[in-house]
């Protein structure tokens, strides 16, 4: 099928889905009762989308035009619009995507007598109509966009072979369909829009959707990641409790932890909270941290503090100090950091890392499962380059919940050979992968969940045991 009617489609949702179709190599007619306004509709997306072969036309012309249609219209038109269709859709297939919204108590369900718009739409056309209910729960915004559509269409109808039609349409438009039963089910998809609406509203969401979870019986769990920024959190500021803020923002967003979350947290987030700040005008650079910062090319006063956070100084180059930390980590200028540390570009604050970040961690960890009554693990990250590689990647600097190695030795490889050397620092891999959400310029999202992460729970790791020693180190 090749040739699909869009019904109202001069609409939010119906153009929008027009132009989904047209970008999909469909031959689509755009219907309206105003024939001109929908071929401007249609010259409009032939502009958009320069393979489109798309066209405008009256209702009854439009759906002779092809076996499959598509029905967009707002409720208060749906019976009218249907009576002047109806002749032009036997033996064919109807998508009805109406939703029984009677204004202004949008949010509100009101289902029709027949029990859904669906079932009023089979008793207006007929037993000769294949109807399929669908999309009532994808926003026209997100078919608008372009963009991928991560949620999920429910479909209803009586008719197995329709249903798969309109699937593979659908399908190829991106989208995932469900047939959920017969057509009378419609009548939970309808409702539901009223429930998104109303999810919008309180949670200031844009076109929230439906994911449907799960995998066949008897089938292995997939395995996935999940990465997810937390939004809503203040400025940090010294004295505040980050875990409160991050316990109030999860509340805020209606999102759960759960066993076996990680909860990475930007180094800054935590040093700000616990007053790590310097003032350079306080600084006084000894005649050796001058010299250095005159290679270097940078403040004295920032290679005092240098000196003064680490065990040594390894390397200097125009531009950049590497130092070996107290703590044990090497980095470029032991971590010392002037970006997003406060209002003003004037301002003379730079930022140390935490005293003990693995302490900062297991604090965190123990307020957060207290309030939860959930076990997670807790990684405190900053953004380090390496070695042989540009560019910096997140790494763990602080951890408690979980054992920062994953030792796999002894474990058997795909052909039963037993390892040998595979050691994975999970912790790094964690933290990487919440560096891409955390941002280090003006995203303002310092925490991320990291959920489906295979690690060893252990209350007492700590981030010693995944850092070489000096004598261990072939490269410093």
């Amino acid at each position: 099928m090749k040739a699909i009617s869009v019904i109202g489609g001069t609409g939010a949702l119906g153009s929008a889905l027009a132009a989904r179709l047209a970008a999909a190599g469909y031959t689509v007619c755009i219907g309206s009762r105003d024939p001109a306004k929908a071929e401007a509709c249609a010259a409009l997306i032939r502009d958009r989308v320069p393979v489109a072969d798309v066209s405008g036309n009256g209702l009854s012309e439009c759906a002779a035009f092809s076996d499959v249609v598509f029905l967009t219209v707002p409720y208060a038109a749906h019976r009218d619009t249907l009576i002047a269709i109806g002749p032009a859709l036997a033996g064919k297939i109807l998508v009805d995507a109406t939703v029984p919204l009677k204004p202004p108590k949008v949010g509100t369900v009101q289902l029709p007598t027949a029990g859904a718009a669906a079932l009023e739409a089979r008793e207006i056309v007929g037993p000769g109509v294949q109807i399929v209910s669908a999309l009532q729960t994808i926003g026209a915004e997100k078919l608008a966009s372009g963009d991928a559509i991560d949620c999920d269409v429910l479909a209803a109808s009586d008719d197995a072979a329709a249903y798969e039609s309109v699937s593979t349409i659908l399908g190829r438009i991106g989208l995932r369909t469900w047939h959920v039963g017969p057509l009378a089910n419609a009548a939970a998809a309808e409702a539901m829009t009223s429930v998104l609406i109303n999810i919008n509203r309180r949670y200031k969401m844009a076109q929230a959707g439906i994911r449907i979870t799960g995998q066949p019986k008897g089938a292995p769990a997939p395995r996935s990641l999940s990465v997810q920024a937390i939004p809503g959190l203040p400025l940090i500021e010294p004295g505040n409790s980050l875990a409160e803020l991050i316990l109030d923002a999860l509340s805020a967003m209606s999102i759960p932890l759960q066993h076996g979350d990680v909860l990475v947290i930007a180094q800054k987030a935590v040093s700000k909270a616990e007053g790590r700040f310097v003032s350079l005008a306080n600084v006084v650079a000894s005649p050796d941290s001058r010299k250095i910062a005159e290679q270097a090319e940078k403040p004295a006063e920032i290679a005092e503090l240098i000196h003064q956070e680490s065990e040594s100084v390894m390397r200097v180059r125009p531009g950049v100090i590497i130092a070996r930390h107290k703590l044990g980590h090497v980095a470029a200028n032991a971590g010392i950091d002037a970006s997003n540390v406060g209002p003003g570009a004037d301002s003379d604050n730079v930022l140390l890392w935490p005293v003990d970040p693995d302490l900062s961690a297991q604090e965190l960890r123990q307020k957060i499962e207290l309030h939860t009554g959930v076990r997670i693990g807790v990684i405190i990250s900053d953004s380090l380059g390496r070695a042989w590689r540009l560019g910096t990647v997140g790494t763990a600097i602080g951890v408690s919940g979980l054992a920062p190695l994953r030792d796999r030795c002894g474990e058997s490889d795909l052909f039963g050979r037993t390892l040998q050397a595979t050691v994975t620092g999970v912790a790094d891999e964690i933290a990487a992968a919440a560096s891409l959400v955390i941002g280090e310029a003006n995203e303002g999202t310092p925490v991320a969940i990291v959920r489906g992460a295979v690690f060893n729970q252990d209350d007492s790791g700590n981030i010693k045991s995944m850092l070489r020693t000096p004598e261990e180190d072939l490269f410093s």
